[in-house]
């Protein structure tokens, strides 16, 4: 039978296997990939610069971590679409026909890694902010 003393141990112990493990997932909420000097331009021709664009897309994976590697590559391929349609989105609105120095950066939030750590890696949902200029 465990005695107060070691009910209490165990206590500080699992104390402090959690405190490790929220300061793992905070430190590891800056998780980032980031491509830079991105282009969406038809072939040829002089260009004229319309303006600039910063959006965010939220993106829902599953079977992985946040921003993160998936298992299998079942949804490796999920922020594609919605990058692309975001950036046309923009393009379109701003009257282009392209847009160049696009920047893509993926970021896992503290948020994110807790709902990934919540459903044991089932749910990976994350943010892609995405820049650029758009082109006429």
């Amino acid at each position: 039978m465990e005695t107060d003393r070691e009910r209490g141990e165990i206590m500080r112990l699992l104390r402090t296997i959690f405190l490790v493990l929220a300061c793992g997932l905070l430190i590891a909420g800056c998780t980032t990939f980031k491509a830079s000097g991105l282009a969406v331009i038809p072939a040829g021709g002089n260009y004229t610069i319309v303006g600039d664009f910063h959006t965010e897309v939220w993106i829902n994976e599953f079977l992985g971590a946040s921003a993160g590697p998936k298992l299998f590559n079942i949804t490796a391929d999920a922020t594609d679409s919605p990058i692309w349609a975001a950036i046309d989105e923009q393009v379109r609105q701003r009257g282009g026909i392209g847009a160049i120095n696009i920047a893509i950066e993926h970021k896992a939030s503290f948020a994110n890694l807790l709902l990934n750590a919540l459903t044991s890696g089932l749910y990976a949902p994350s943010i892609v902010r995405i820049s650029g200029t758009v082109i006429k």
